[in-house]
């Protein structure tokens, strides 16, 4: 059989990639419902992104060995399946533990899908245009994520929270049969393609590298609370509790910061490849940390809708520390090392939702929204001077 040319690969590989985040994103604009129908408290809600964070944080390691021993179309298979099943029992779930159980089982799928998807990044192409490639990827993540915002937001408000899961329900269910019968067969090849590892001369340069590595996890990690605590909590409950946003409101707000950053990504992308990562990430922990100190000042939507639109837009730096690490780890970005990578995110999506939810109950949201600032400006310190020097852009 003939195998489909690689960009029509990648566009199926894209076509899913947004019908899945699509399934996902429907919950941050349904969570204000969500928080009434079960009765929950803000650190209720929180837990629930902790929840999902940490059946991720589980799940990753054990993915990436998977996809090492036994390829990833089986992983790619389990974790669709875990998404589906986590939406139908979000769609249904009548208390807080059964709702914990459905974020956990999306936690899962998530976790396997996206191990699979960093690997096809870092192996499908030209290594000088990995963050093109990422940021492309992430176009799909952004765009699934703003339009199930819309229209999760959207339906929610006519006919109730539930019917915006069952909306994600058939994304997911659609997504699936991409994969099956598009992507897969003609994504082999890739999928079963290794990174070059990274070459390092001598010891001292080693343990040089090493120290970059670990500056690399922190600006990971730090992206990563901006967005489970920042977008997946932090925004929602300002939008619906603080200022009492409705959610289609609330959902269509998110929907245009989304909008603004997918704008953004291909071209800063470019940026980061051409004029180097860190002269991309930097800027990104800046705007974020103006935008989580915006956020709690804002008086209406517009001025909600302007700090939203900066957390998300430093985003677009997200696919710079695997790909940083592709270029660095010394034994090469293969299973086990996406694995890790997706561990220290991770992370983030079990501490960060319950944090920022405790944080809010406690001392409010400026409490929450100056902490998240602290840290990102931790994280753009630490990348220009650690990773600095040598963040050129490496070409092939």
């Amino acid at each position: 059989m003939r195998r489909p040319p690689a960009h029509l690969t990648f566009a199926w590989f894209w076509l899913l990639f947004f019908l899945l985040n699509f399934g996902q994103g429907v919950f941050p604009p349904l969570l204000p419902q969500v928080m009434d129908g079960l009765g929950l408290s803000f650190a209720g809600a929180g837990l629930l992104g902790t929840a999902f964070g940490l059946a991720r944080f589980v799940t990753d390691v054990p993915a990436g060995m998977l996809v090492e021993r036994r390829g990833a179309p089986g992983v790619l298979h389990a974790g669709i399946a875990c998404l589906l099943a986590g939406t139908a029992l979000s769609a249904w779930a009548p208390s807080l533990p059964a709702m914990l159980l459905a974020r956990g089982l999306v936690g899962v799928g998530s976790g396997m899908t996206i191990v699979v998807a960093i690997l096809f990044l870092m192996a499908g192409g030209p290594a000088g245009e990995r963050t093109r490639r990422g940021n492309l990827y992430e176009v799909a993540v952004i765009g699934g994520t703003a339009t199930s915002a819309w229209i999760g937001g959207a339906v929610a408000a006519r006919v109730g929270w539930r019917w915006g899961f069952g909306v994600a329900l058939g994304a997911i269910a659609v997504g699936w049969a991409i994969a099956t019968l598009r992507l897969l067969p003609g994504a082999r090849e890739a999928f079963a393609r290794r990174p070059a590892a990274a070459a390092t001369g001598s010891a001292a340069p080693a343990r040089r590298e090493w120290g970059g590595i670990l500056a690399i996890y922190l600006a990971t990690f730090s992206l990563a609370v901006a967005w489970a605590g920042g977008i997946g909590t932090f925004l929602p409950l300002y939008g619906g509790r603080g200022i009492g946003l409705d959610s289609e409101t609330l959902g269509r707000t998110l929907s245009v910061a989304y909008a603004v950053e997918a704008a953004l990504l291909v071209p800063i992308g470019w940026a980061a490849d051409v004029l180097g990562r860190v002269r991309v990430l930097v800027p990104g922990f800046v705007v974020m940390l103006a935008g989580v100190l915006l956020v709690p000042r804002a008086e209406g939507v517009v001025g909600f809708g302007l700090g939203a639109t900066l957390l998300v837009l430093g985003l677009t730096a997200w696919m710079v520390p695997p790909v940083l690490l592709a270029e660095r780890l010394p034994g090469g970005f293969r299973g086990p090392a996406a694995g890790l990578y997706r561990v220290v995110a991770d992370l983030a999506y079990v501490v960060a939702p319950g944090a920022v939810g405790w944080l809010i109950g406690d001392g409010g949201f400026a409490l929450a929204g100056a902490t998240m600032a602290g840290l990102f400006g931790v994280a753009a310190v630490v990348s220009l001077v650690v990773l600095g020097p040598s963040s050129r852009s490496q070409r092939s």
